[in-house]
């Protein structure tokens, strides 16, 4: 069944679109396909929540609806033809906001609560206590459901630095998270700081939070604030904004009177700050004796235990000691268990089958890859050849969408089932067409930046492509597969997919130095899988470096052919009379195009009998010069020829994870010069003594001539390297790996 789930708003920083994606990561891990649909959907995060109205669940489905108060939402689960399920976040007493609007909401909001409880078939609160206040509304089927938390995003490696250098100075710096309003009693916080100011006249208070526009409530504190040094409003923070003021902080203080859960007292256990709170509605379960808990509000004795807690390291020691233990109850797994037992599931994975009696058949295995067919080079190029050659031994289909262009994802083929090559492709619509430009500017406002599970999703989503048909059909039909084989790390498919077929799943990762590769979102993919298909040494120390609790790996590559090669028939073909650099693949700025049109004008400059510049692939940008050959896409054994005919072949880019290219060339006796800040490509020439590398222009000249010089003796090398790589061997892994898949399933 899916699981879908509704939401009254998904935007930036609201916590309970955080605690949906989470949800939705638990639920892949199970093997459910479902999406996200919100009343209010915040801007530009249209690729990751849908309006209400898109939702059509079917009726085995079921839709989880986080309750907002007054929400008009809830009458909209009510008419929905499926399963239906409640998640609590609690809400705030009314007498809290006494003389406001938001009372009479709070009232309803209960009173609304209770007229779902019939028509609910599963109740999730986040915590005892909230599951409490579920059962009291009168719902039947309550579990509680802990909210879990990622204790790596708030090291001390993801603060911003630039805030954290200003929040330098003063002790004790008391720091409390929260959304500002009155039942979180911030008031209290300032007459805690008062009292703290006697003891410590250097002492600050750092208020992380965002409120509403011309709030009372905030003016009133801003007010108080007034005639107390140190006090810092920081308002609504980014995440790496906000693991700087955990890290700044000598002790996290909560006054809060109603808590369903308490998230940022979590944070702050994970960010190693010792917490201290008021022990009222799930506080005290969500300590769980970690910390310390106070029922009486003197703030006096209050401000002499801040100080204690800074100054006394054992003491200070001990309960970061506790907190650790207790973080551990709030991981992903124990959320998950808790999740299935809810569902009524095992939490992974999925009952094995009885086995079979029926003649063996060869494995059935799907192929999964963003693109297939009429694609030139890169990923998708390595997995229609793997196809090709593992057709023979799997009952093989390539699982895609009916997207030609990587850039824009537009629908091109046909949706469902074609053939290509012989072999069966079922192709699902991509959802949404992607503008490149945008997504270049929001790459460069989120790479190489700390960012909180929301906003990575959201990258991935516009990354793409979105093609749900696709997680549907893998949510559907897994039992119906042995196997997948998953290409390549990056993309959507691959983040939202694996996870929900993990158990059975190969990856060919495709992984090289990229900021996306930092993501967290990623850990998934690179740690779930039954094993990681890599095509260098230099590969899997990469993924070694960003995540260590990797899969299994081993070194598998790809095999070479060397059809025969006629270079006259290429030149008379193009009209090529001189002798040539060669690129064939993608030709775009991310595949280091500019810089090599940059190297061979100056080198066409500088030397009258410079070789001309062929390039051939499809192309993305401007290809005009003096010297460059632009002959468009060509068929294999055109490729073959042109390679074999090459004074040497150029592979510019800085990120690849093996360069299917470089081997080509090696088979066909060509020498090859690569760009040297690529740690695979350096590998590559090392191990073959085939080539050379270059870093900028000088050494791309030098090493230009060194090859033409000694481009006989190279291009031997290259050969007898090629020979390493073997269709067979490459075969024979994966057939070790699916045997390895399949004798765990028969257990």
């Amino acid at each position: 069944m899916a699981v879908h789930q509704l939401i009254p708003s998904f935007v930036a920083g609201d916590a309970s679109g955080q605690a949906a994606l989470h949800l939705q990561l638990l639920l892949r891990r199970m093997g459910h396909f479902g999406e996200l649909y919100a009343g209010e959907v915040g801007s530009g995060l249209e690729s990751l929540a849908h309006p209400v109205s898109a939702l059509r669940p079917a009726p085995e489905d079921l839709v989880l609806y986080h309750h907002g108060i007054a929400s008009p939402l809830s009458s909209h689960l009510m008419h929905l033809p499926c399963r239906r399920g409640l998640v609590f976040h609690n809400i705030s007493p009314a007498r809290f906001y006494a003389g406001t609007p938001l009372a009479e909401a709070l009232v309803s909001g209960r009173a609304q609560l209770a007229a779902m409880a019939p028509f609910v078939e599963v109740a999730l609160g986040v915590s005892d206590f909230n599951s409490a206040e579920l059962r009291a509304a009168g719902y039947r089927n309550v579990h509680t459901v802990p909210l879990f938390i990622e204790p790596e995003r708030f090291a001390q490696s993801h603060a911003d630095p630039t805030l954290l250098r200003r929040l330098e100075g003063g002790a004790p710096t008391v720091l409390s998270v929260s959304r500002v309003a009155p039942h979180k009693r911030f008031e209290d916080l300032l007459l805690l700081h008062a009292e703290l100011l006697r003891i410590r006249p250097e002492a600050r208070l750092l208020l992380v939070g965002g409120y509403e526009a011309g709030s009372r409530y905030f003016k009133s504190l801003q007010r108080t604030a007034k005639a107390l040094p140190g006090v810092h409003f920081l308002g609504r923070l980014n995440h790496a904004e906000l693991v700087a003021a955990y890290r700044s902080a000598d002790v996290f203080v909560s006054m809060s009177e109603h808590e369903g859960f308490g998230v940022p007292l979590i944070e702050a256990m994970a960010a190693e700050v010792p917490v201290l709170a008021f022990a009222a509605a799930a506080v005290p379960e969500t300590l769980g004796g970690a910390g310390i808990a106070f029922d009486q509000k003197h703030f006096s004795f209050l401000a002499e235990l801040v100080v204690e807690i800074s100054e006394d390291r054992d003491l200070r020691q001990r309960i970061l000691q506790g907190q650790a233990r207790r973080l551990a109850h709030f991981s992903a797994e124990n959320t998950q268990r808790a999740l299935a037992k809810a569902l009524g599931e095992r939490s992974s994975p999925r009952p094995k089958p009885p086995p079979s009696r029926r003649k063996p058949r060869r494995p059935r295995v799907g192929i999964v890859v963003q693109r297939y067919g009429q694609v030139t080079g890169g990923a998708e190029r390595h997995a229609q050849q793997l196809a090709e050659h593992l057709s023979p031994h799997f009952e093989l289909t390539v699982l895609t969408t009916c997207a030609k262009n990587h850039l824009s994802w537009e629908n091109v083929f046909p949706p469902g089932l074609d053939r290509q090559d012989d072999l069966p492709v079922l192709r699902f619509p991509v959802r949404r067409t992607r503008n490149i430009r945008p997504f270049n500017a929001l790459s460069n406002s989120v790479f190489n930046r700390s960012l909180e599970r929301m906003r990575e999703e959201h990258w991935v989503a516009e990354q793409g492509p979105l093609s749900p048909g696709l997680l549907a059909h893998l949510e559907t039909a897994r039992d119906t597969y042995d196997g997948f084989i998953f290409f390549t790390y990056l993309y959507a498919p691959t983040v939202w997919g694996l996870p929900m077929v993990a158990d059975r799943a190969l990856l060919v990762p495709t992984a090289h130095d990229e900021p996306p590769i930092r993501f967290g979102v990623y850990a998934d993919v690179f740690e779930r899988p039954r094993a990681l298909m890599c095509n260098t040494p230099e590969e899997i120390s990469l993924i070694q470096r960003y995540y260590p609790n990797h899969a299994r790996t081993r070194v598998v590559g790809v095999g070479v052919d060397r059809p025969p090669a006629s270079p006259e028939r290429f030149r008379e073909k193009h009209s090529i009379h001189h002798p040539y650099l060669l690129y064939v693949g993608r030709l775009e700025p991310g595949k280091g195009i500019p810089e090599l049109l940059s190297h061979h004008r100056v080198l066409r400059q500088r030397y009258a009998d410079a070789p001309e510049l062929v390039l051939a692939g499809e192309a993305h940008m401007d290809l005009r010069g003096d010297g460059i050959r632009y002959v468009g896409r060509i068929d294999e054994q055109d490729k073959h020829d042109a390679l074999a005919g090459a004074l040497a072949v150029v592979v510019p880019s800085r990120f690849e994870s093996l360069s299917l290219l470089t081997l080509e060339a090696f088979a066909q006796s060509t020498p090859v010069l690569v760009n040297g800040h690529s740690d695979v490509l350096v590998g590559q020439i090392e191990r073959s003594g085939a080539g050379r590398a270059y870093k900028d222009l000088d050494s791309f000249i030098t090493g230009l001539q060194e090859v033409g010089t000694e481009r006989a003796a190279l291009g031997r090398k290259g050969l007898a390297y090629a020979k390493r790589y073997s269709w067979p061997k490459v075969v024979a892994a994966y057939q070790q790996e699916m045997d390895r898949i399949l004798q765990e399933k028969r257990r």
